[in-house]
């Protein structure tokens, strides 16, 4: 899979996991320690965020990392790239 598709397909489980815990993307970033702005670009597949803003996210909305992934591990391509 290309960096791209799993930027993209991560950005929407980081949409489909935040709406559905009902936090605003305001909100969101607030509990997790980051910008909103920089969440937006990450729910946009613009980028991967780093592995302790993912955990912190996780937290906030009290599900595991690998829910970001679809239940897999973490690709190496999304923090890497490929």
């Amino acid at each position: 899979m290309k960096r791209e598709d799993v930027l993209a397909s991560v950005g929407e489980q980081l949409i489909s996991i935040r709406t559905g815990t009902g936090l605003s993307l305001e909100r969101a970033a607030a509990l997790a320690g980051m910008l909103p702005e920089r969440l937006a670009e990450a729910e946009g597949g613009e980028f991967a965020l780093a592995e302790d803003e993912l955990q912190r996210l996780a937290e906030a909305y009290d599900v595991a990392v690998t829910a970001f992934f679809g239940g897999r591990v973490t690709p190496v391509s999304y923090l890497f790239g490929a």
